[in-house]
């Protein structure tokens, strides 16, 4: 569309320049005629004024407007001397018309401007030899004039020593003919510029639409999620038939289906990179699940059996400290690997109002130094999914309001059951007045490992893996998980389908 507009408007200042150019030579050419018609009705007075005398002009007598062919609307003023002869026109039907005395003044005016030239230039001519008085002519003035009836071309010469003539013509049939004609060629131009431009419109949009595929072929693949898991662009590729190189549109065609080839490869190589990673860290979490169950019971086992110092003592519930760590380690990846293979979760009604009631009592219990505020509805909140993932979820939120932020912080820990368009939604908000979340932490704040710097006590060991797992079974139960945060406030929401919600994993 944009060229097309570019080449309508490149043939608008073409037509403009061509009509302006046409008024200008075809009003030059109207007003050529006008003067040549001027120039006959002066000769043809001249004749009639020398008629019969080689002495001087014939002033008395006749008017020279009777003579044949003198035009309508001609206008003619004599004067001789200081006396004005014939000052008068030719009306619409032939008849003679005085002059009103400001046209006299004007055209008195120009008498004595055209003696005065002619004087001047007989005191130039006198100096010249013969041959170059040949080519030297009287004086003629062409002017035009703006009399009572209207505006007039006119010629104005010496006829006799102290004698001359003005003759002249209305301009007001020129005028008329100029604006026909104006009206005509900006008329033909408009109708020239519409119509080229429908045509130019409709062979650029033809010749375009072959490109215009291939632009719409690139576009859908833009919008192709290529992170989102496994994704083919082989239905995204360009027809055969515009993706011929020999031409611009066969070149583009042919390197964007190159380059969809390249992503498709690059993608399925990337998906079977994943798939083997999510493959070894499961089988790895599995595999490590059994040695340190071992480590706990021999380390507990020995705290039971074995007399041992008050050093060896603290030893010993260090490594069962850190093999629990590891354990919840082991579990955490296991769990995000699971969840990475899109392995069916085990649906079940859940009441999550009572894993919040639970998970609430079990952070009060580890953080003391906090206030907890809790607002639960009376009637169970039920939604659809895995009772274990769900208690995770929320022992995730919870945990981290508590490693980070200080002491004294309030959390309020909300339930809510919303409905809008028939469609149940179950919303868990988990706000605290904590100094908030690092903006630069942000945009990758539910990725893996990802670690605040603010943790209130490092020793609890956050991995950096709990809103990860937040996020992952907020998903796999058709839900989502999002951050507001700022200085004084800071909210999590986990928004999750109710309990037989078209949107929940059931309709998976």
């Amino acid at each position: 569309m944009r060229t097309a507009a570019g080449v309508v408007a490149l043939l608008a200042v073409v037509l403009s320049v061509f009509t302006l150019t046409s008024l200008a030579l075809t009003g030059r050419t109207v007003d050529a005629q006008v003067v040549q018609r001027v120039d006959q009705a002066w000769d043809r007075t001249y004749n009639f004024l020398w008629r019969g005398s080689r002495d001087a002009p014939a002033f008395t007598g006749r008017s020279p407007l009777d003579a044949s062919g003198q035009p309508e609307g001609m206008l003619l003023f004599l004067t001789s001397g200081n006396q004005v002869h014939q000052a008068a026109r030719l009306d619409a039907n032939g008849n003679e018309v005085e002059l009103s005395a400001p046209d006299v003044e004007k055209l008195a005016a120009l008498v004595d401007e055209t003696l005065r030239a002619q004087q001047a230039q007989d005191a130039r001519v006198e100096s010249l030899s013969e041959e170059e008085r040949e080519g030297v002519f009287d004086v003629q003035m062409i002017r035009t004039l703006n009399l009572d009836e209207g505006q007039f071309f006119v010629h104005s010469e010496v006829v006799d020593d102290d004698g001359a003539a003005v003759v002249g013509l209305p301009t007001l049939a020129v005028d008329k003919t100029k604006a026909n004609l104006a009206r005509v060629q900006v008329l033909g131009s408009l109708a020239a510029l519409v119509l080229g431009g429908l045509l130019c419109w409709w062979w650029i949009r033809r010749s375009l639409r072959p490109l215009g595929e291939v632009s719409q072929a690139a576009a859908r693949v833009a919008d192709v999620p290529m992170g989102s898991g496994e994704v083919s662009l082989a239905k995204y590729r360009v027809r055969r038939e515009l993706a011929e190189p020999g031409n611009e549109v066969g070149d583009v065609g042919f390197a964007l289906n190159q380059l969809i080839g390249s992503v498709d490869v690059a993608i399925e190589q990337r998906n079977r990179s994943e798939q083997r990673l999510r493959t070894f860290v499961a089988d790895a979490s599995h595999e490590l699940r059994t040695p340190l169950a071992a480590v706990r019971g021999y380390a507990e086992m020995i705290r039971l059996t074995e007399p041992l110092t008050d050093r060896g003592q603290d030893a010993l519930g260090r490594v069962l400290q850190q093999s629990d760590r590891m354990g919840s380690l082991v579990e955490d990846l296991l769990l995000l690997a699971r969840l990475d293979a899109g392995r069916e979760i085990r649906r079940g009604e859940v009441d999550l109002g009572e894993l919040v009631m639970d998970a609430v009592m079990d952070a009060t219990a580890a953080g003391r130094d906090h206030h907890w505020t809790v607002d639960v509805p009376e009637e169970p909140v039920t939604v659809l999914g895995d009772r274990q993932q769900l208690a995770q979820l929320v022992a995730n939120l919870l945990g981290n309001a508590r490693k980070h932020t200080p002491d004294g912080t309030t959390v309020l820990v909300r339930l809510q059951q919303e409905v809008a368009d028939g469609v149940g939604t179950v919303r868990l908000t988990v706000q605290d007045d904590g100094p908030g979340i690092d903006p630069q932490l942000m945009p990758g704040l539910f990725d893996r490992f990802v670690r605040g710097d603010t943790a209130r006590a490092a020793r609890e060991g956050s991995t950096g893996l709990g809103l990860s797992i937040v996020r992952s079974v907020a998903h796999a139960h058709g839900g989502e998980a999002t951050v507001e945060s700022a200085p004084g406030r800071t909210v999590f929401t986990v928004a999750l389908p109710a309990s037989g919600s078209p949107e929940g994993p059931e309709a998976a």
